[in-house]
């Protein structure tokens, strides 16, 4: 089985620490962005690919899904998760499992699909856009987050211009329009993500099927408390956010 760089010796403990912050792009961005675009969870059935550590599930069961399925690659994750949600049993699944290997899951005919900070990870968009569209109900919803195509374009060189203090003035776009593999670096860890245009995003979406309802690129121009903690927010988006729905005939 293919294996996770979370599961990578003091990775996921460092990640962990990272996660602890109550101030981070998560907490503040990115989990209030995803709840905004979903639709009412109330008896729904409902599936996060690369769940993590199962904190949207537990929000998702909060907010009223019936049953909730996680999937992830990760067993220290899928271990955390376990712990995290087992107040909440038995309303949820988990599953071992690269979002390659969707169409293998056991479990259909889901509500919601969601995932949060992962498609980036994938390599074949249209394969997981059609293993998606197999495992969602007439009428289902697909909501995701992933770096944005303006990050996912870095592949060298300085990332910012900055002025003669050393500030942040412009996000350099040397690579935006070359789009496939990036060797990444994190903790000290290599792995590899995948950039796709936006359009490129947008177009496979079309394609598999799916009609595109709502996008967001936050930046926290309307929490000014926010500016000074997310300064490089002032320059570009660093998530972009889609909700889609899939009209089956």
């Amino acid at each position: 089985m293919k294996k996770s760089v979370y599961d990578s010796e003091n990775f996921f403990e460092l990640y962990q620490k990272l996660r602890a912050n109550p101030i981070s792009l998560n907490n503040i961005v990115e989990k209030p962005t995803m709840l905004s675009l979903l639709p009412d969870l109330k008896g729904k059935k409902l599936l996060d690919l690369g769940c993590g550590t199962g904190e949207h599930l537990a929000l998702y069961l909060e907010h009223g899904a019936d049953f909730v399925v996680g999937m992830d690659l990760s067993e220290a994750m899928l271990t955390q998760a376990a712990q995290n949600l087992s107040q909440k049993r038995p309303r949820f699944s988990l599953y071992q499992s690269s979002m390659e290997q969707l169409n293998a899951l056991p479990e259909n005919d889901f509500d919601i699909i969601t995932s949060s900070f992962a498609f980036h990870y994938v390599q074949d968009f249209p394969k997981l856009l059609a293993d998606i569209k197999a495992k969602l109900k007439p009428n289902g919803t697909l909501v995701f987050s992933q770096e944005h195509p303006i990050v996912t374009a870095y592949k060298g060189g300085e990332r910012w211009e900055k002025n003669t203090q050393k500030e942040q003035v412009a996000y350099r776009l040397n690579f935006y329009r070359d789009e496939g593999e990036r060797d990444r670096t994190w903790f000290k860890q290599p792995f590899k993500t995948y950039h796709r245009t936006t359009a490129t995003i947008i177009n496979q979406l079309i394609e598999a099927g799916f009609q595109i309802e709502k996008m967001a690129e936050p930046m926290l121009a309307e929490q000014p408390e926010w500016h000074a903690e997310f300064k490089d927010l002032q320059h570009r988006p660093v998530l972009l956010f889609i909700r889609a729905i899939l009209y089956k005939n």
